[in-house]
């Protein structure tokens, strides 16, 4: 399987992740939520939510670090509405996307992905998907290790942006 299924790999620095913890199961307290951050033109990306556990999910997705400040504001807000909901927020992240068209069709690339950041000694902090891409939230401290380990695996070379 190793070096079948992945054929760019796209790495970019300076991520944070940020996760709501027990957010209402509500539709619209999400969609506010998110209606709030575009507003304040902030880019969000691997939105990630857990299953429902009675009425709450741990919504989690990653922007730019240089938003955070931003996002601050705006959690404040939202807890006055919600003094239910946990914020969690770890900056110091990178994201690394991994493409191929064959993802569609081809089992075990995931596989493959995951084992490679573990044999990495990487910490998993979020992974997201749709059917030919995988994208990857590692602490920045492991970034390069990981990237290896990847561009070893798929035979790709990554490119940084």
């Amino acid at each position: 399987m190793d070096g079948v299924g992945v054929t760019k790999i796209t790495v970019s620095e300076d991520v944070a992740l940020v996760t709501f913890c027990r957010m209402p199961t509500d539709p619209s307290v999400m969609a506010g939520v998110f209606s709030d951050l575009a507003s304040a033109g902030i880019n969000v990306d691997m939105i990630s939510q857990t299953a429902p556990q009675g009425r709450t999910v741990d919504l989690s997705f990653t922007i730019p670090s240089c938003d955070l400040l931003a996002v601050l504001d705006i959690l404040n807000h939202f807890r006055e509405a919600h003094p239910s909901v946990r914020p969690m927020m770890s900056n110091g992240n990178c994201k690394i996307q991994l493409y191929g068209d064959q993802m569609r069709e081809l089992c075990g690339v995931a596989a493959s992905v995951v084992s490679a950041v573990a044999q990495s000694g990487a910490d998993l902090m979020l992974i997201t998907t749709s059917e030919v891409d995988i994208s990857l939230l590692i602490p920045q401290a492991c970034c390069m290790d990981c990237v290896h380990a990847l561009e070893k695996v798929f035979s790709v070379q990554a490119s940084y942006g």
